[in-house]
């Protein structure tokens, strides 16, 4: 094998933690560079084995100028490439001269002698007493690196030092007699001073466009965001806008593209600088941060976090990896509460490839968390290879067709950035606190308002919203903004919550179960991600078409019926594809499909309602079959003999719905028993129940009682009083003084006690009744739930209600409807998910068990729901394509070109 070829097998191997990207601007090809040959071993153990060496640009320390990196067994070495190429990049890209350079020079620690070898260490002349800069190309973990490094730096007194593992990097900075840490974001040349690279001004063209900003990120951390006291994420949000901003103007407004995101020797300089440029990024994209927020890193803190940074370029950059970086700043257990994930990128280019979105289609996500949805929309529509391309993108429509709202405020600042990063200046995301679900949200903040605005402006709303509207009355909120008119909506709506406002849920179709459950004196709660499927269909267009992620339980839970129904009633059914289940893990295990739904037009759902029509006639009398089914039984009604419709709408109407249990590593329930308490059998649930409604009863007719004889016990003792003073006014006779005073006296008495006497009856009366009252409202719901437990109070109460009846009538039609329409649904399942049992990507391996790249060179996740490979011109004649290039979006496709979808067309 030839240098390359060695290469090759070790850097594509998975279980290489380094890479070569830090040396792709050389001026040569990496195998043009090392010269690796092979030997032949003659004696030991390996004798007859052929091993790989690597000739050394400067002999080690030992003297040594050659080293093993390759055996034909697989073993590698890889730090020694990557320290090779690091020599070669010093002394062709720095100007360092070999004399001036060690490999492997022994590090003393105190009394120490040698116990450690650094891997390169620079000096400032040949006498190589004065250490310039130390170079770590050992240690994959970052941590372990890192703190290696500063004990260098201690030891040798180098003011600067570097850990690559070659395809990312860290610059530790030392500013003597400073003594904190600080950070550079390219190490200084030969003649140069660490100074002379913070003083010299880089341009666009100067910034890295590969780089690893989750590693970045971790390397802010364990240098000082970890201790800063501050909230991490928005601080690093703060500096990515600062940032972003910078590059914009460098692009557009400074003509030599000179970039201002930097740090100065004072760090009271670098902080005005840095604060100054965040400043005019609120002035730029208002309503991200708090009014009048600056930068709340400590100055010193800033001077490191700003170093790392500097020397790349967001604007353009791979957005999988800032994605990646990005959903590593949320923390997990804020996604776990929310049940907000994001969605896998190949799981987003499938949505987006399915439903074919074009350059004059208005795009939602409702829920759009980090963006994705809309970012692959717009790389869809405008793939750009130049700054003209992403000026076309940015001002011919992102700023007009991609929109996207979301209520939790890092999800919001989220998808800004990354939008801002692929190129939309102007972007229409709109949060946080702005919830799609209810409108009223809207009028609450500028980001709302200027959502409504927006809305107005691009005629997007199904009612006009008159000019003259100012849009400050909430309660206008569902009257203008309850019908939208998107094209596509791409959504991930979160799994998790539940929804428990009355005033909101009673605008939803599919909270009347929930209210109807409630009732009027329980508080009523529907499931978030329901509400998000009418919310999204009534966010479309008529002819419109939608792309939501639900868990599995949506599709094929029993009492869920009514969800499936209302959405063939609004919609025609496209597709639903299974994701694997370990798609969006590590954070959740729940079993997901992918809803894709086409909202009929005005003219479909009017013969719809023709052919309901005709069928209607043919209806079941439900009431009458019940009421059969009832007389024709004593006692309860076995299951079986329930006719399956009936069965279905006793399940989806008196079950709650069932919720997870919080469950610990042992799979045991949030107490952490293994066994729980044998519940009461049915007959002892049937005869608590009977004994409760029989003692409400008996109490109520006891407190009647009790009511009525307290106003006979009055009545009584106001006729004895009214007899002891008519026998004693009877025995007066004359001028009796004593007696007249003593009947006035006993008047007086009689009349106070009596107004004390219909006083306390009155107060006891209103206590007596409101038991009453009590009693009469809880005997019905007593009732109730007897009737619940048995399968004949469940036929009576629904031959009680004409709603019920009325579900069952209007499924039965709607079954019939669906017979004579009978249309072909695209049915698949995910076998490769991307993604192992712990969550982590898998990739796709070639036959030696190397790592395979895509055309931006990120390896190949190893997925079957898009392939990459094809583009948007081979899929307009998806019949054409070989079967086995198909993943799940072609195989979509070649179906909808087959079917004539209008949004793709027959091929």
């Amino acid at each position: 094998m030839n240098t390359k070829e060695i290469i090759n097998r070790i850097f594509k191997d998975p279980a290489t933690k380094y890479e070569l990207t830090e040396f792709e601007n050389l001026g040569k090809a990496i195998h043009d560079i090392l010269t690796i040959y092979p030997k032949t071993a003659a004696t030991g153990r390996d004798a007859g084995k052929t091993k790989y060496y690597l000739k050394s640009f400067i002999p080690f320390s030992s003297g040594n100028e050659e080293v093993q990196v390759y055996v034909e067994d697989g073993k590698a070495n890889p730090e020694e490439i990557v320290r090779q190429l690091w020599v070669y990049k010093l002394i062709n890209q720095y100007g360092y001269k070999m004399d001036e350079i060690d490999l492997e020079a022994g590090v003393q620690f105190g009394t120490e002698v040698g116990t450690k070898a650094a891997d390169i260490i620079v000096y400032t002349d040949n006498t190589k007493e004065t250490p310039k800069i130390i170079v770590e190309c050992k240690k994959p973990k970052r941590k372990d690196g890192i703190e290696q490094l500063k004990s260098y730096m201690n030891a040798k007194g180098a003011p600067v030092a570097v850990w690559s593992n070659g395809s990312d990097s860290i610059i530790l900075y030392r500013p003597y007699p400073k003594e904190f840490d600080d950070t550079l974001f390219d190490i200084p040349k030969r003649g140069q001073e660490p100074k002379d690279v913070l003083e010299a001004k880089k341009t666009l063209l100067q910034l890295k466009k590969d780089f690893n900003f989750k590693k970045i990120i971790q390397d802010l951390e364990e240098l000082v965001l970890a201790d800063s006291g501050k909230d991490e994420f928005n601080e690093i949000f703060k500096l990515i806008f600062a940032k972003i901003w910078d590059e914009k103007e460098a692009l557009e407004n400074r003509k030599d593209k000179t970039v201002e995101f930097g740090k100065a020797l004072d760090p009271d300089i670098t902080f005005d600088r840095i604060n100054g440029l965040f400043k005019k990024a609120c002035e730029e994209w208002p309503g991200i941060f708090k009014e009048n927020e600056d930068i709340e890193l400590a100055k010193r803190h800033l001077q490191v976090c700003v170093g790392p940074i500097e020397g790349v370029r967001l604007m353009g950059s791979n957005l999988r990896i800032m994605d990646d970086a990005f959903e590593y700043l949320l923390p997990t257990e804020a996604k776990k509460k929310k049940g907000q994930f994001f969605t896998p990128r190949h799981v987003v280019e499938m949505c987006v490839r399915m439903l074919n979105p074009t350059q004059k289609e208005y795009v939602m996500d409702p829920s759009c968390g980090s963006g994705g949805f809309l970012l692959h929309a717009m790389e869809w529509c405008y793939p750009v290879n130049d700054n003209r391309d992403r000026k076309d993108r940015k001002h011919d429509y992102a700023a007009k067709y991609l929109w996207g709202v979301d209520f939790e405020a890092r999800a919001a600042k989220t998808s800004r950035a990354l939008m801002l990063i692929a190129g939309d200046g102007h972007t229409n995301i709109f949060g946080p606190d702005v919830s799609s679900l209810d409108p009223r949200t809207w009028f609450e903040n500028a980001s709302g308002q200027a959502l409504m605005q927006g809305l107005r402006q691009a005629k997007l709303t199904a009612r006009k919203v008159p000019e003259q509207e100012s849009l400050k009355d909430e309660d206008k909120a569902w009257e203008y903004f309850d019908e939208l008119k998107f094209d596509v909506i791409l959504a991930n709506p979160p799994f998790a919550g539940e929804m428990k406002d009355r005033k909101m849920l009673v605008h939803y179709d599919l909270a009347k179960p929930a209210l109807k459950r409630a009732g009027s004196d329980k508080a009523p709660k529907e499931e978030r991600d329901v509400l998000f499927i009418e919310r999204i269909l009534k966010m479309l267009r008529p002819g419109g078409r939608a792309a939501i992620v639900l868990p599995q339980g949506k599709f094929n839970n029993s009492s869920l019926a009514f969800i499936r129904e209302w959405i063939l009633k609004k919609a025609r059914l496209l597709a639903v594809v299974g994701l694997h289940p370990n798609t969006f893990k590590p954070h959740t295990g729940t079993k997901t499909s992918v809803l894709f739904v086409q909202k009929y037009t005005e003219q479909q759902l009017a013969d719809i309602a023709r052919v309901h029509d005709e069928v209607a006639k043919d209806c079941p009398a439900y009431d009458a079959e019940i009421q059969a089914l009832l007389a024709g039984h004593e006692g309860d009604v076995a299951e079986e003999a329930i006719p399956e419709a009936v069965a279905d709408l006793i399940a989806e109407t008196f079950s709650e719905p069932e919720a997870e249990e919080p469950v610990d590593d042992n799979g045991n329930g949030e107490n952490g028993d293994a066994e729980a308490a044998e519940p009461p059998s049915d007959e002892d649930r049937i005869a608590q129940a009977e004994e409760k409604v029989d003692n409400l009863r008996a109490e109520l007719l006891r407190v009647k009682q009790t009511l009525t004889d307290l106003d006979s016990d009055v009545e009584a003792i106001v006729q004895q009083q009214e007899q002891e003073l008519e026998a004693l006014t009877s025995s007066w006779s004359g001028d009796q003084g004593g007696l007249r005073l003593q009947i006035r006296e006993m008047k007086a008495t009689y009349k106070v006690d009596t107004k004390t006497l219909k006083q306390n009856q009155k107060e006891k009366a209103k206590r007596y009744k409101a038991e009453i009252k009590r009693l009469e409202k809880e005997i019905p719901t007593a009732e109730r739930d007897l009737k619940l437990l048995t399968n004949r109070g469940k036929l009576e109460l629904i031959l009680e209600d004409s709603d019920l009846i009325g579900t069952l009538k209007e499924r039965w039609i709607a079954a019939e409807v669906a017979k004579r329409l009978d249309y072909p649904i695209f049915m698949a399942v995910s076998e490769r998910g991307g993604k192992n049992n712990s969550g982590d990507y898998e990739y796709v391996l070639d036959a030696d068990g190397h790592l395979v790249e895509d055309l931006s060179g990120q390896p190949k996740i190893d997925q079957d729901l898009v392939n990459y490979d094809l583009t948007a011109d081979e899929l307009a004649d998806a019949a054409a394509i070989a079967d086995d290039q198909l993943c799940v979006a072609e195989a979509f496709v070649r179906f909808a070109q087959a079917e004539g979808f209008d949004f793709w067309g027959a091929a």
